[in-house]
């Protein structure tokens, strides 16, 4: 149930009054997670690319802080010909264990699908060479609010603003529903396997 955990504690951290009057969590864990969130996390931080007009947050039931982003593919392409990038704002060490989570629903699915599909969910830094920080590839989504996951461990320190949150989603004919990306920094030799994973 660690995966549990971990959601409604980012649920908590973030005001969701569902999440709140039901599953009220201890006050210690819930602070150690607020310490180690280093972004901005909320919707308005998200920039999109391959989409006219460019999407604006609009209010969404369902979702942690009431807010989301449509993001209307209508046409299938190449993964990265439509995308979305939010800019981290917190500083990262080498050797620091990492964890991605952004909340993603489809509102419309390829035709004849019960799912689509997140090609590519990575933090980078920023500069050359890019060097993937966190990742995760061809992740499920499905019609219901889900916390997507991408971990890792920095391979670099990488300085406060120079790394960025993107992702990939031009492959398929789809809508797709973007809330909050949290990005949590645990430090040195912290337990992966205590991480959530995607299905």
């Amino acid at each position: 149930m660690k995966t549990l955990s971990i959601a409604l504690s980012i649920g908590l951290m973030l005001g969701t009054p569902a999440l709140a009057q039901t599953t009220p969590a201890p006050q210690a864990p819930r602070a150690s997670m607020i310490d180690k969130l280093i972004n901005s996390p909320f919707v308005q931080n998200w920039s999109t690319w391959g989409l006219t007009p460019n999407p604006t947050p609009h209010d969404a039931q369902g979702v942690t802080g009431g807010k989301a982003l449509t993001i209307d593919v209508k046409q299938a392409g190449d993964p990265w010909s439509v995308g979305a990038v939010m800019p981290n704002s917190g500083a990262i060490k080498a050797g620091d264990v990492l964890l991605l989570g952004v909340w993603v629903r489809a509102s419309s699915l390829p035709e004849g699908q019960t799912e689509t599909r997140m090609p590519v969910i990575l933090l980078e830094a920023q500069g050359e060479p890019k060097v993937a920080l966190a990742q995760a590839s061809n992740v499920a989504v499905g019609e219901a609010w889900t916390m997507l996951y991408a971990s890792g461990v920095a391979a670099k320190d990488v300085a406060a603003g120079q790394s960025s949150i993107i992702l990939q989603m031009g492959q398929a004919r789809h809508r797709l529903e973007l809330g909050p990306a949290l990005l949590f920094d645990f430090g040195p030799d912290y337990d992966r396997m205590r991480l959530p994973q995607n299905p």
